[in-house]
């Protein structure tokens, strides 16, 4: 009845006739009672840039961002007597494996053939991967970047530019997204540009978007829009009243750079607590058909930007 693998052909027909004499009509509620574990063995795999980012000294904050993911991971995981192994995608031994009863997996454009291929239950943790139908909880990059970018242009801003990291990683593209659709909803030219998270290639970027002579810089997150507000302060262009400045994420170092950052928050706590959450669901077989949970987003008007005029 659980298409379950190790019953054999014989048996399962016996079975499956028994049911139709029957008629019977199993209860999806005891089921779940009957299934439902006391303790949980979980996997938190993480890509080699994420593991990197968490290990290394951080001036900007970016570690902040997995470490309150993985903060939401851990509080449930205390209240629910989960036991969590740390992995990376580089260990490609089998043993990784060995006595879990699912994956979380954080990071990577791409799976391990290791994991994609594994029996068990699985969640990407901030991250979708398209036709891989596997399930995911991430934050609503498209709306919070369309609603943001649709407030600057209500308070009669036109030149707004991008500057994004690789599009290769879902969260940017999505937060690219939503930045084009506003742009082009109000028949303004988008103007992105693309760079990796180093300060060499962020100044490159910024230089080149310079030269359009922009009202407003949307960063694709806060540690690009820390580090262009540190490059614009060297240039002598200050912030708002040159440029506006927006990043995206709401890390602590936003809310206490100079001056404070105006930001669109993803719920990074509750991201993990979901994610968590969702794996179980899926080792106790409770609505198992894969899905995408989004969670919106809240933008937070701090000291880079101008605030509208009531």
């Amino acid at each position: 009845m659980n298409s379950k693998d190790n019953v054999s052909k014989k048996t399962k027909e016996k079975v499956l006739r028994a049911i139709e004499e029957l008629d019977y009509k199993p209860s999806r509620i005891a089921r779940n009672l009957a299934n439902k574990k006391s303790f949980y063995n979980i996997g938190l795999v993480i890509s080699k840039r994420i593991d990197k980012i968490l290990k290394e000294n951080d001036s900007f904050g970016i570690r902040e961002f997995y470490t309150t993911v993985l903060a939401g991971i851990e509080s449930l995981a205390k209240e629910n007597n989960i036991q969590i192994k740390l992995e990376t995608f580089d260990n490609g031994n089998r043993k990784l494996l060995e006595g879990l009863d699912g994956l979380l997996i954080m990071g990577g454009d791409r799976l391990p053939k290791l994991v994609e291929n594994s029996y068990l239950p699985k969640v990407l943790v901030d991250n979708y991967i398209p036709a891989l139908k596997v399930d995911s909880v991430i934050s609503n990059g498209f709306d919070g970047a369309y609603y943001t970018i649709k407030q600057m242009i209500s308070r009669g801003y036109k030149k707004i530019v991008h500057i994004h990291g690789p599009l290769t990683y879902w969260g940017f593209r999505n937060r690219f997204e939503g930045y084009t659709a506003a742009m082009t909803e109000f028949g303004l030219l988008p103007q992105t540009f693309e760079c990796d998270e180093t300060p060499e290639g962020i100044l490159y970027a910024l230089n080149l978007s310079l030269s359009k002579k922009p009202d407003v810089i949307f960063a694709s997150n806060d540690v690009i829009a820390l580090i262009i507000l540190n490059f614009l302060k060297k240039k002598k262009i200050h912030v708002p009243k040159d440029i506006q400045l927006i990043g995206f994420d709401d890390i602590i170092s936003s809310s206490v750079s100079e001056p404070k950052l105006s930001t669109v928050k993803v719920f990074k706590f509750e991201m993990g607590n979901i994610a968590l959450n969702r794996l179980i669901d899926l080792i106790n077989e409770k609505n198992p058909h894969p899905a995408m949970i989004s969670l919106f987003t809240t933008f937070i008007e701090r000291d880079s930007t101008i605030r509208a005029k009531n």
